[in-house]
């Protein structure tokens, strides 16, 4: 029987099995690696508790505890950059790191492909275009103003008389 707190293989939770020196640590049995049926499916929490406790509870971006906290899996390698869905390629992170990363991931995924773009030739580099313009009118005789009579004085108010 095992006591109170204590794993199947008759250790206190939160330590580490080590084993006896020349000998290799015995585990229960094998787990298979989950592996997502497409690039949307979410990991089942079975899958987020191995990656944790494969982790050592540690945030995989910043490496502090994660506690008690709430984290996210965050694949090593993104999605949009070739990664895989599957158990290997998560680990757990800050919430706040796996924004940061995911931030991060995306602008050397379009970074990646405007250099790809322009060396496969399918973005075409903006050139200014040149207008004709407006065509050039013919100089206007100008008018002698000395013939035209001045305007006069009208007050913009009239006066009431009282």
């Amino acid at each position: 029987m095992h006591g109170i707190g204590m794993s199947a293989l008759g250790v206190p939770y939160g330590q580490k099995c080590i084993p006896p020196k020349g000998k290799a640590e015995i585990m229960p049995r094998t787990v298979k690696e989950w592996i997502g049926k497409n690039d949307d499916s979410k990991a089942p929490p079975r899958v987020r508790q191995r990656c944790h406790d494969r982790a050592e509870g540690k945030c995989h971006i910043c490496g502090l505890p994660i506690g008690r906290k709430k984290w996210e899996l965050d694949h090593i390698i993104a999605l949009i950059n070739g990664g895989e869905n599957r158990e290997s390629n998560l680990a757990p992170a800050h919430i706040t790191c796996h924004k940061t990363k995911t931030d991060k991931d995306k602008k050397t995924k379009a970074k990646i492909a405007k250099a790809r773009g322009r060396h496969t030739g399918a973005n075409q580099p903006k050139g200014n275009i040149q207008s004709q313009g407006f065509a050039k009118s013919a100089k206007k005789t100008k008018i002698d103003k000395s013939a035209i009579p001045p305007l006069y004085y009208r007050p913009m108010f009239r006066k009431v008389k009282t």
